[in-house]
């Protein structure tokens, strides 16, 4: 009975909606899904965070490839197009699209390489600021914003900062 409960709760969710379940795996033969000798039977069931009805667009849409998407536009069934202000918009959405998750994930998979081997080298990992409060480079053209009522500027290198280390006795630095 707690698992219909939840069903018919879960029913009522939009897509993209956080839950948190709590259940007992317990032996089955279920037919429906993959798991085909263990089904969990809930036993709570919490909407951590539901997603609005309307979403600025479905993951499965953005993951699908342009050819894809085109080949589609003379059926009766056309898939939309999501378009790049969209997905920038929405960054955080975008990002469970598996093709940008996934460069996501070989990129933090690159600087951990990169960081072990210098690391074994006896390198020193350093953070440098990123917003500094005046222009660091003598009239180049820089990103100014407005950080809590003050003018901050991007840094466009960690050079100084680098320099600095190494004259504090740390003899090899790097940043990623």
């Amino acid at each position: 009975e707690g698992s219909k409960a939840a069903i018919r709760f879960l029913s009522d969710l939009t897509v993209e909606s956080v839950v948190d379940v709590q259940g007992i795996i317990t032996p089955a033969e279920v037919r429906s899904c993959t798991q085909s000798t263990l089904e969990l039977q809930i036993v709570r069931c919490y909407a951590v965070s539901r997603a609005p009805a309307l979403m600025p667009f479905q993951v499965e849409d953005a993951s699908r490839s342009t050819a894809e998407i085109e080949a589609s536009q003379n059926t009766d069934k056309p898939f939309p197009f999501v378009h790049q202000e969209a997905r920038l918009d929405n960054r955080w959405l975008d990002l469970r699209v598996p093709a940008n998750n996934a460069m996501m994930r070989i990129q933090s998979g690159v600087c951990q390489l990169f960081r072990e081997a210098l690391l074994k080298d006896n390198f020193i990992e350093i953070h440098t600021p990123k917003l500094i409060p005046g222009e660091s480079e003598g009239g180049a053209e820089v990103f100014r914003t407005d950080y809590f009522g003050r003018m901050a500027c991007l840094a466009q290198s960690p050079q100084l900062y680098k320099q600095m280390a190494i004259s504090s006795d740390l003899d090899r630095v790097f940043e990623i």
